[in-house]
């Protein structure tokens, strides 16, 4: 049974590449740490007592839910998916704009080859 659902989407945010990407990073066990905790997508749980079932929701930087992670009974394993999720997801975008942008810039070829993090 899968354990992540994915939301309604309008094509631009969550796609067949990025549920791929998620899917064999996950079933691969690859560990990444979020670089882009604050601003990026992010975790929203249910409160008790709400209408829905308990689930981890994962939100885009809009707010809007774009994944749910099924509630297996154990919120602290259930929230640990959903960082590692919301860490592959913000690594992917990354990954992502980094070489969309070099891709298309203009200037001189040298711009597209800097080397070491832009932080």
């Amino acid at each position: 049974m899968p354990r992540l659902i994915f939301g309604e989407d309008d094509g631009t945010r969550i796609n067949d590449h990025l549920a791929k990407y998620l899917v064999e990073s996950l079933n691969a066990g690859l560990e990444v740490e979020d670089p882009n905790p604050d601003e990026g997508w992010f975790l929203d749980s249910l409160e008790d007592g709400d209408e829905q079932d308990p689930a981890i929701l994962i939100c885009d930087p809009d707010f809007e839910i774009r994944l749910e992670i099924l509630d297996t009974g154990n919120l602290e394993e259930d929230q640990a998916l959903g960082r590692k999720v919301v860490a592959l997801i913000n690594t992917y975008f990354i990954q992502n704009q980094v070489s969309h942008s070099s891709a298309s810039s203009v200037g001189p070829p040298t711009d597209t080859q800097q080397t070491g993090s832009n932080r």
